[in-house]
């Protein structure tokens, strides 16, 4: 079986096109500017655990920063049935950590604080089953948006998608995510586990362009890739074992309980940093130009609790309204905003979408 493959070398900024197969227990590639290249199957290792209908990235232990990016699904499969550590996932190292981890906390209550609130739960957060994460993160979506349906509109569901490939053409290592748009005027946009980004249609009626919000979805996919919302759902779960053994009542049930659901959306200023740079990193690389996003936080900034309460009172407010919106969930917009700055000189941005397709995105809703 032959098939062709994208290869980065982990050296330069540029993909190459390559043809792969299979020969014994090598995986063999090359292509114009590739020479032929083993790498030994025992030796792969997923960059992304296999998603079907999604690209399967794989990296080799002699090849440090080289990735292959695989489309076939019947290759992808017939590598994973050649070595069952490319499903991702657990694995007997990633057990042995918790496992230290869990019995570390248990010598000190001290200790069992500040590791769930501080420590574990980033690391436990990239070790959680796939189908865990998916499950949560729609209960976490289905919870904040009071189980409305997202918006379908076929031009707008395009001109996302459209978005996407531009923010992944920088980077290849982007994790796969999935946006949905609701008919909501809060102007807000959040990850919830699972690679789930919500856009509400109040933020895209506020936008101006689409290098505006082509920002808040790099900011929010730098969310994803650092699995702040799971390892938020980690640090939340692990407070209320916490407090259920000071005051001995159960806690609840996180995806449900609008507390908790507050300080999900609320990461520390550390985590926004990290979300902050990835997507200043995925834009520039993309050559999208990332004032579109200063100007767009500048604005909002602006009119920051300026809107009248007859606004607010006039409809029976959604879960998503009473936690607040982008600023609140956000900490330290100011100093955020000044870290921001123009693509560098000599650089083209590109057109995201064209005229036609920004509008059927904000209309995507049919409001």
């Amino acid at each position: 079986m032959q098939i062709p493959a994208i290869f980065f070398d982990g050296e330069h900024a540029r993909d190459n096109q390559v043809t792969l197969r299979l020969e014994a227990n090598d995986l063999v590639f090359s292509g114009p500017d590739v020479s032929e290249t083993r790498w030994s199957v025992a030796g792969l290792h997923p960059i992304d655990p296999p998603t079907a209908g999604q690209p399967f990235r794989i990296t080799h232990d002699g090849k440090v920063g080289a990735r292959l990016v695989i489309r076939d699904q019947a290759f992808i499969d017939e590598l994973v049935r050649r070595n069952k550590d490319l499903k991702g996932g657990y694995s007997w190292k990633h057990v042995r950590d918790v496992a230290v981890w869990t019995v570390g906390g248990l010598a000190a209550l001290g200790v069992i604080g500040y590791v769930v609130m501080s420590l574990l739960p980033q690391q436990v957060a990239y070790v959680l089953p796939e189908e865990w994460r998916n499950r949560v993160g729609n209960q976490v979506v289905r919870s904040l948006v009071d189980n409305k349906q997202a918006c379908t509109s076929a031009a707008g569901q395009a001109a996302i998608s459209k978005m996407l490939s531009v923010l992944a053409n920088g980077n290849p290592d982007m994790p796969p995510v999935s946006v949905a748009i609701y008919d909501l005027k809060l102007v807000n946009a959040f990850a919830a586990p699972g690679g789930k980004i919500v856009f509400t249609s109040g933020i895209l009626k506020e936008a101006a362009g689409p290098d505006e919000i082509a920002g808040v979805l790099a900011h929010e996919i730098g969310h994803v890739a650092y699995r702040h919302p799971e390892a938020q759902m980690v640090r939340l779960a692990g407070l209320q074992v916490l407090i259920s053994v000071f005051t001995g009542t159960g806690g609840g049930d996180l995806t449900t309980n609008l507390a908790a659901l507050a300080a999900l959306l609320r990461y520390s200023r550390d985590a926004e940093r990290q979300a902050d740079a990835y997507a200043r990193k995925t834009m520039v690389a993309a050559s999208v130009d990332p004032t579109g996003l200063r100007r767009f936080f500048e604005k909002l900034l602006k009119i920051e609790g300026s809107k009248p309460a007859a606004d607010q009172a006039a409809a029976k407010p959604s879960t998503l309204d009473r936690i607040g919106n982008v600023f609140s969930t956000h900490p330290g917009t100011e100093d955020r905003i000044k870290q921001i700055e123009p693509l560098p000189a000599g650089m083209t941005p590109v057109q995201i979408l064209t005229p036609e397709e920004w509008k059927a995105l904000q209309n995507i809703c049919g409001t």
